[in-house]
């Protein structure tokens, strides 16, 4: 049996490679794509993003010390994690790369899918640019259809939050249960919501972070939010201002907030099992005021 650079069996490869290289009609045609989830419009601006979420190495940007220790243990964390899986990873809503790139740097063999084309292509860019082989997949982690099974599944920072629905979560649990091989781990982190924020004014302006930009400036990112109690979803809107530009972007955006004991239950019905849930990524213990649930489970038998 013959092998690609990448050291793939063969058969993988060309499968891998099909995905990859198939324009979006064709994938959705074929099951790999689901049309129906809309894509968040930060994604669409993968420089923004990053000056958010950015690289530990570049987090000297961001003004906030506390975000700039979590950006680096959160890395710190999956990069463990993958090295405890002796195995492929499969990162699922990988963005622009920010863990994916770092963790095959790291030696691990993994793959990133992502629903954004302009993300993936930056994700691309930095894996070049770092000489690391990546697959990228452009695809729904609702229903996606990779060749084999992977020694962990990730969904970071709160990437499972875009899907909105109980049918959301079933299918991309049922899709993460499909892929992981035996023994294998689905770690993901999302937020614990905190019901203050819940609660805040919908139609005040909240300071959430200030970031070094490098031609604008200081870029102050504020944000009005609404949140629907009957169906959990917290409605956003991110305002983007510099000293010279107020609101220069204005982004609205949606997460579903799942709170704790919902969480045994979706995981439960979704064929997965609890093991460990941390507060922040340093592993700290879970209690009521941690402000993450960093996740690590297992398939039921």
């Amino acid at each position: 049996m013959g092998a690609d650079a990448l050291g793939r069996p063969a058969e993988q490869s060309s499968a891998v490679d099909l995905i990859s290289k198939k324009p979006r009609h064709f994938l959705a045609l074929m099951g790999y794509l689901t049309y129906a989830m809309p894509e968040c419009p930060l994604y669409a601006e993968p420089e923004l993003y990053d000056l958010l979420f950015s690289h530990p190495r570049e987090s000297a940007s961001v003004n906030d010390v506390v975000r700039r220790e979590r950006i680096v243990a959160s890395e710190r964390f999956y990069l463990d994690e993958a090295n405890h899986a002796s195995g492929r990873v499969l990162e699922l809503a990988c963005g622009s790369g920010r863990l994916t790139v770092p963790i095959a740097h790291a030696g691990v063999d993994i793959f990133g899918v992502d629903l954004s084309g302009s993300m993936l292509d930056a994700a691309r860019g930095k894996a070049s640019a770092a000489g690391v082989p990546v697959q990228f997949v452009q695809a729904d982690m609702r229903r996606f259809v990779l060749p084999g099974r992977f020694s962990a599944i990730f969904i970071a920072g709160n990437s499972l939050l875009h899907l909105l629905t109980i049918e959301d979560l079933t299918q991309c649990f049922a899709s993460v249960r499909h892929h992981l091989a035996p023994r294998g781990r689905f770690v993901f982190d999302i937020s614990n919501p905190d019901l203050r924020r819940l609660a805040r004014d919908p139609n005040q302006r909240y300071c959430v972070l200030q970031v070094n930009h490098p031609q604008r400036g200081e870029v102050t990112l504020d944000e009005t939010a609404e949140y629907d109690t009957a169906t959990q979803i917290r409605h956003i809107r991110w305002y983007f201002s510099a000293p010279t530009a107020p609101d220069f972007r204005v982004i609205d955006y949606h997460l579903r907030m799942i709170f704790p004991q919902e969480l045994l239950l979706l995981l439960e019905a979704g064929g997965f099992r609890l093991e460990t849930r941390y507060g922040e990524f340093p592993r700290e213990l879970f209690e009521s005021s941690s402000p993450r649930q960093v996740c690590i489970c297992s398939a039921k038998s």
